[in-house]
């Protein structure tokens, strides 16, 4: 796995779709909920894209980018998790800037179980560098989770810290 790292999080104009899920439920509704916000984020003036967040460093194609955060962890009860989608004005929300903590995850990690590791040492990493979580967890996607290969890089996990 990558190392731990910190950016600057710029604020982030959303649309976004909520619901409380359990981890069964969630990997059936997060596609889905993915294609939706960004289907209203493009009727709301365009989903914004890896292009428009260097803060990401990303390099190639421009991706569109979605956030999913977690108030709790679905694999221990019903959670409530955000998707969504960022847009270059309006929206449903802000997201306000920040800093967070962050760990770049790869599709083979997710496929063979161990992100729940990545969260516990993001946490741990936050917590041994005299820093605090701020607010809920997230993940911050890049790229179709379902056509990369389990080598490629798929989204971070995100701790905002303070």
């Amino acid at each position: 796995m990558d190392a731990i790292r910190l950016r600057d999080v710029p604020e982030q104009q959303v649309v976004a779709e909520r619901r409380v899920v359990t981890q069964a439920e969630l990997e059936a509704w997060l596609p889905g909920a993915m294609a939706r916000v960004a289907e209203r984020a493009r009727a709301a003036g365009g989903l914004l894209g890896t292009a428009d967040w260097p803060f990401l460093e990303r390099t190639g194609a421009d991706e569109p980018v979605f956030l999913a955060i977690y108030e709790g962890n679905p694999n221990e009860a019903p959670t409530e998790v955000e998707v969504c989608a960022t847009v270059a004005a309006g929206g449903d929300r802000t997201v306000p800037a920040h800093r967070e903590a962050y760990q770049r995850v790869t599709k083979g990690v997710v496929t063979s179980g161990e992100l729940g590791k990545v969260y516990e040492a993001v946490e741990r990493w936050v917590t041994d560098n005299g820093l605090a979580v701020a607010r809920a967890p997230r993940e911050t996607y890049w790229t179709d989770f379902g056509d990369a290969a389990d080598g490629d890089e798929v989204f971070d996990v995100a701790f905002p810290v303070s």
